[in-house]
Formats: C-alpha cells, structure tokens, sequence
C-alpha cells in the first residue's frame, strides 16, 4: 500500500486545563493555534482506511505515530503488513522487514513542505497561506475544519482535508483525505499520549545486513514534492 499514509500527519499538544467551548472560526484557530505551538512531544495509535473506485474493498492499515518536535517523525504500521516510515532532522528513511528493503533520501530540499503537509508546527497563519479554512460542523464533541487549496497545482491532487477536533482537547480524533481523483484515506487516532518521554532511538533504523536499500522516498509518494 502506498504510504502516503505517511501523510498524515498531525496531532497537536493540548495544556491539560480545558479551554472554553469555541462559537466561530476563530475561537477555534485561536484554540488550535495555542494547542499545536505548546505540543513538543506526543504518541497514539490510529487506524487507516484507504477508498478508491479500483478497490473492490476499503484497505485497512493499524500502527503507532510517534513524533518529536521540531523534526523527528515516526510512523510504523502492524498490520496488513509490518513496515516503518522516519524522518530524522532531513533524513528519511522507509523499511519494510518482510520485503528485505529499505529506502533512504536526504529530504533538506523538500523539508518544509512536508511537514507543512505533516501540520507539524503549523499555526493557522502559515496554513491560511496555502489552504482556504472553513468551520463546517461544530456540535457537543468536535469541531469540523475543512482545508481546501488556494493554489492550482495542489488542487489537482487534493480536493478538500477535513479535520474533526475534539472539542475538549483540540486534538484530532479524525483527518480525512480527499484526492483529485476520487481516491480517499481516513485516519482515526486512539490513545493519544501527550508529552510522552519519547528515546531518541525511536527515530534511528537499525537495518539488518541481507536488507536491500534503495535511494528513494516510495513511502512518501502521497506527498509532492513540489511547493504549493
């Protein structure tokens, strides 16, 4: 499965005091604002789903996202197929054990723009710069942004990002993608950890010596490498 799944992005550190119930667009940019600039680290686990009209059946993938600010992510997936995806400062690296393949590139290039896409560190200024923000839904449990692309190369390729936010913690519970093409992959995030004490280790591969590397980014391929 492409891991454009990598994608994704994007949990957000909230205080542990709870912030007063948000009523517009703007209580809650300025509520996300504080969450995503106080996060330094966080862990959870999620589930994917990944849609398109060529599958007869949505694909199912489960692991743990970890991440540390302001460079170190980690996604590593359990299921349907054990494999891990890192980017270290402008290091990336993608393993797939049962393959015996690997894949490194140095990413100093395209930094920035992936992790705009990531939404690490991302205050609602810098996103308002590249995506149109709109509060769609507000109820009791969540707060729904939409994110569409002001610019016409990005919109080619996404049509539209939802966020669903916990209205208590202004982290994410939901974020669905919906590509150009009709293609779409949803990602829900379970046992959030805040603040965790995460190793450094975490964000190091030990690859084995029979394991084939490769110059390349294939489990970035959801993400241009193009700026938006």
């Amino acid at each position: 499965m492409s891991s454009s799944r990598f994608v994704i992005a994007t949990l957000f550190f909230a205080c542990a005091a709870v912030p007063a119930a948000a009523t517009d667009l703007n209580d809650v940019l300025a509520e996300f604002d504080r969450v995503q600039f106080g996060m330094q680290t966080i862990s959870a686990e999620f589930t994917e789903t990944n849609t398109s009209a060529l599958l007869n059946e949505p694909i199912v993938a489960r692991g743990r996202f970890f991440m540390t600010k302001p460079d170190a992510i980690r996604w590593e997936y359990s299921t349907p197929e054990k494999m891990s995806f890192v980017i270290s400062a402008d290091q990336y690296t993608g393993y797939f054990p049962n393959r015996k393949k690997a894949e490194k590139r140095n990413i100093q290039r395209w930094r920035d723009q992936l992790f705009r896409f990531f939404g690490v560190g991302q205050g609602s200024a810098e996103l308002g710069k590249f995506y149109n923000i709109r509060l769609r839904e507000a109820d009791e449990d969540s707060y729904l942004l939409s994110l569409s692309p002001k610019r016409r190369r990005v919109k080619k390729r996404v049509d539209e990002v939802l966020f669903w936010l916990d209205a208590k913690t202004y982290l994410p519970s939901r974020v669905e993608y919906r590509a150009a093409d009709g293609t779409g992959r949803t990602i829900e995030f379970d046992k959030i950890q805040l603040n965790p004490d995460l190793s450094a280790n975490l964000y190091h591969v030990e690859l084995p010596d029979d394991v084939m590397i490769t110059d390349g980014f294939s489990g970035l391929s959801g993400i241009s490498t193009e700026a938006p």
